[in-house]
């Protein structure tokens, strides 16, 4: 498999970063902010996207090097765009004009074949598969803890979370842990949340605007300088963390989080929605809880059901472009109807500003 070039530029206004001296805030806003990349869009130019979450955190562009799909092409499948540990589909996972859906959790893809609602394919994880090729790979010098601020989402927030103590509790773990820096996600930044958190003079840093083509590159060149992560919850990057050699441990009270007007979950404080979430989310706390953070196999094991590290990656992308022309090719009408839809929206906006 060829090796493509990293991107020359991952930051913007930066050749490179350091991620010990954190962001300030009008940095990590504009890192957030939809305009970062505007400079660069053009190297990753595609025609509207089908399907948003084979597009988010360039899952897109992991698709496109892995199967040498074309830029300009939309990726027409739909598919899971984190670690999802339920064995159920969302509303949104089922109501598209797709017809396969992607995931990479083992025991997730048995659970939703059941239901026979889309045509589930088991794949290894984009992200790991991107990682091998780009080449990225813990640093020599890496040192410290990358703590991952359990984020919210649009309409779901926690509540009630004793932040005092959370990380009075990080500061009086051993040294071997320090230095500390605190990784936001993209949802927490545009809400303010990082300026409440300075108070704990912990540098803050992000891998910015989840739509970015770099996500991917940042999150990589960000969590590869340390020797630990951790969280209270442990979210997808865990299982990233884990699978390139970072020790991550969860710490101090789960979180509750409480869905205030996100419709695509239950109002209310939100729980795992069925028995293999439930499961998995045992699995993850009982491995996971415990310091000093050890490998095991029983670790590794999981890690590896959750990404599908052990799938035939040549068979798997035989199929997966067999799938991505076929699925194009009937999907064409539809994108077709996007792009009069976004060329509509521009003019519209073109002839309003003349007035």
């Amino acid at each position: 498999m060829k090796k493509p070039i990293k991107p020359q530029k991952i930051w913007p206004n930066y050749e490179d970063i350091n991620p010990f001296e954190g962001f300030d805030d009008a940095y990590l806003e504009y890192i957030c902010s939809e305009k970062v990349d505007t400079g660069i869009k053009s190297n990753f130019a595609r025609l509207p996207a089908l399907f948003w979450p084979t597009e988010l955190y360039s899952f897109g562009r992991c698709y496109r090097l892995w199967l040498k799909w074309p830029d300009i092409l939309p990726i027409p499948v739909y598919g899971d765009h984190g670690v999802a540990l339920s064995g159920e589909l969302q509303e949104h996972e089922i109501n598209n004009k797709a017809a396969y859906y992607l995931s990479w959790y083992k025991q997730r893809v048995i659970s939703i074949e059941r239901y026979q609602i889309k045509k589930v394919v088991h794949i290894t994880h984009p992200w790991v598969i991107y990682r091998k090729i780009a080449g990225y790979n813990l640093k020599e010098k890496a040192k410290g803890t990358l703590i991952f601020y359990p984020h919210s989402n649009d309409g779901i927030e926690i509540i009630d979370y004793d932040w005092d103590e959370y990380f009075h509790n990080l500061e009086s773990l051993e040294d071997r842990y320090k230095p500390f820096v605190i990784c936001m996600h993209m949802h927490d930044v545009k809400k303010g949340y990082h300026k409440k958190l300075r108070k704990y003079n912990i540098p803050i840093v992000s891998a910015g605007e989840t739509l970015s083509p770099l996500f991917v590159d940042r999150f990589y060149d960000l969590v590869c300088n340390f020797l630990y992560a951790t969280s209270p919850t442990g979210g997808s990057e865990l299982f990233y963390c884990e699978e390139i050699g970072i020790k991550y441990f969860i710490l101090g009270k789960e979180p509750v989080y409480y869905n205030f007007s996100h419709h695509q979950n239950p109002f209310g404080v939100l729980k795992p929605r069925d028995e293999v979430a439930m499961i998995s989310h045992q699995i993850k706390k009982e491995l996971f809880s415990s310091l000093p953070p050890e490998n095991s196999y029983e670790k590794k094991q999981f890690v590896s059901d959750v990404l599908g590290l052990e799938l035939d990656l040549p068979a798997i992308a035989k199929t997966l472009r067999t799938i991505f022309v076929v699925e194009m090719i009937r999907l064409l009408p539809i994108a077709y109807l996007n792009i009069l839809l976004r060329l509509k929206s521009k003019l519209f906006f073109r002839i309003k500003s003349l007035f």
